[in-house]
């Protein structure tokens, strides 16, 4: 399954990218829908590094999805590759700097694996409308910062 979602967020291209590149530091903060995301490896942000999330799929349902760094341009690029919940998936991030802020594509590709290939649509459908809330919630999340 192939995604790709783009957002002009109003906001300079040095500031977006950071919030992507240490996204991290942002899980659990008030207003961010960013879920818990722990860095498992020292060091700055770079191709190799690692990271651990939890994320509620639904209220009686959490899942851990494991990421590594796999591309790392800075202010360009982040591209990632993940493992959760029966699945595999790339992961890459494109920003370009556009006139009152930053213009973020999100690409990703998903690929269910064994059972979890009966599924598909549903999991397509879900996946899509998830990482949509999850990018518009960041948007905000970016945007209102700088209002507040």
């Amino acid at each position: 399954m192939e995604f790709e979602l783009s957002a002009i967020i109003n906001r300079p291209l040095e500031e977006v990218f950071a919030f992507f590149r240490d996204i991290n530091q942002h899980a659990g903060q008030k207003g961010t829908i960013v879920p818990v995301y722990d860095k498992v490896t020292p060091g700055n942000v770079g191709v190799g590094t690692q990271y651990r999330e939890v994320v509620q799929l639904n209220p009686f349902v959490t899942g851990e999805i494991r990421t590594e760094v796999v591309g790392y341009e800075p202010g360009q690029l982040l591209a990632y590759r993940f493992v959760a919940l029966g699945m595999a998936g790339e992961l890459t991030y494109c920003f370009e700097a556009v006139e009152g802020g930053t213009r973020l594509v999100q690409r990703q590709s998903l690929w269910p694996s064994g059972w979890m290939r009966l599924f598909s649509p549903i999991i397509g459908s879900m996946f899509s409308r998830m990482i949509a809330r999850r990018l518009a919630g960041i948007k905000r999340f970016l945007e209102s910062r700088a209002a507040g």
